[in-house]
C-alpha cells in the first residue's frame, strides 16, 4: 500500500502552536520570578531574623560589636546659595521683621526731624473768630517775619500763629474746655510771648498779671492802654488784608517773663527777640499823642 502524504499545516494551527510555546515560557519565566522572589524574601527575613538575635546579644551584654548591625550616618548634604538665603529668611523672619519695623520708625523719626519747621518766633492769637484767623494768619506771620532775623540758624525767618479759640462764652461751655487746657499749656512753656488777643480771652489769661505793663515804653501812643495796645482804628486790618473794621476790644500784648516748664532762662531768650518785634510794630502802626 503507498504512503499517504501527510497533509501541510494551515497557517492557524502553526499560529496556534506558536502562541502556545510562547504560553509555556512565559509560564517558566513566571515561575522562575516566584521561586527567586520567594528565595530573597526568605532570605530577607533571615537577615531580619539574625539582626535582631544580633541585637539582643548587643542588648545583653553577650557581644560587645557586631558584624552584621551597622549605625547608618546619612550624608550631609551640601546647600546651595539659594537655599542657604531662604534657610536664613525662614528661621530668622520674625526678627527681621522687628528690626525692618523698627528701621521704617527711624526713618519716620529722621524724616520729621529733618522737615519739621522750627518756627523763629510764635504768636498766640486768641479769639473764637475763626474767619479772622484763617484769613489774615498767612499775612500776620510774613509781617513779623520782617521784623526779626534768623534766630534758630536754619537759614529761613519763619514766623508761625497758634490759633486758640478763647472767649468768655468758651469758658461758659463746659467750665474748663480743651481750647482753655491748651491755652493753659502754652501759658506753661515760654515758647509763645506775644499775644494777639480780645477781652473776651481775658477770662482765660488775666492779663493784668500776665502780660507787660506797655504804659513804661509806649505810653507816649494813643492806642498804649495798660497792657493792651489796641489795634482798633490802625492801618493794621489794611496791612494784613482785612477789609472789616477790628472790634474795639481787639489789641496786641506781650507776656511777663517768668519761671515756666521750659525755664524763665528760655522765657527770656524769646521775649529778647520779640520785644524789639513788638517796639517796631508799635511804632509803625502806632499814633503819637501830640
Amino acid at each position: 500500500m503507498a504512503e499517504k502524504k501527510k497533509k501541510e499545516k494551515s497557517v492557524a494551527q502553526v499560529m496556534q502552536e506558536m502562541q502556545a510555546q510562547q504560553q509555556e515560557i512565559e509560564a517558566q519565566q513566571r515561575e522562575l520570578l516566584r521561586q527567586k522572589q520567594e528565595e530573597e524574601r526568605k532570605a530577607y527575613e533571615e537577615k531580619l531574623r539574625q539582626e535582631k538575635l544580633e541585637l539582643m546579644r548587643l542588648k545583653q551584654g553577650i557581644i560587645e560589636e557586631s558584624e552584621t548591625i551597622h549605625e547608618e550616618h546619612p550624608e550631609e548634604r551640601k546647600l546651595t546659595f539659594g537655599e542657604k538665603v531662604s534657610n536664613f529668611f525662614y528661621h530668622n523672619k520674625w526678627w527681621m521683621g522687628i528690626g525692618s519695623l523698627m528701621l521704617i520708625l527711624f526713618g519716620i523719626l529722621m524724616w520729621q526731624m529733618l522737615t519739621m519747621v522750627h518756627p523763629d518766633m510764635i504768636i498766640l492769637l486768641l479769639s473764637d473768630n475763626d474767619i479772622f484767623y484763617s484769613a489774615t494768619y498767612e499775612n500776620i506771620e510774613n509781617m513779623f517775619a520782617e521784623y526779626i532775623e534768623d534766630v534758630n540758624g536754619d537759614g529761613k525767618t519763619i514766623v508761625e500763629i497758634y490759633y486758640i479759640p478763647a472767649s468768655d462764652e468758651t469758658a461758659e461751655r463746659s467750665g474748663y474746655t480743651g481750647e482753655s487746657e491748651k491755652l493753659f499749656a502754652e501759658f506753661q512753656t515760654g515758647e509763645a510771648v506775644l499775644v494777639i488777643s480780645d477781652d473776651g480771652a481775658d477770662s482765660f489769661i488775666v492779663p493784668e498779671h500776665t502780660l507787660v505793663n506797655l504804659e513804661d515804653d509806649f505810653s507816649n501812643y494813643q492806642e498804649t492802654d495798660e497792657w493792651r495796645f489796641r489795634l482798633s482804628g490802625t492801618k493794621f486790618a489794611e496791612a494784613i488784608g482785612w477789609d472789616e473794621p477790628l472790634d474795639e476790644d481787639v489789641y496786641i500784648g506781650i507776656r511777663t517773663v517768668k519761671k515756666t516748664l521750659d525755664s524763665e532762662e528760655k522765657m527770656q531768650e524769646v521775649f529778647d527777640v520779640s520785644y524789639p518785634a513788638l517796639k517796631q510794630f508799635i511804632e509803625q502802626f502806632g499814633t503819637l499823642k501830640e
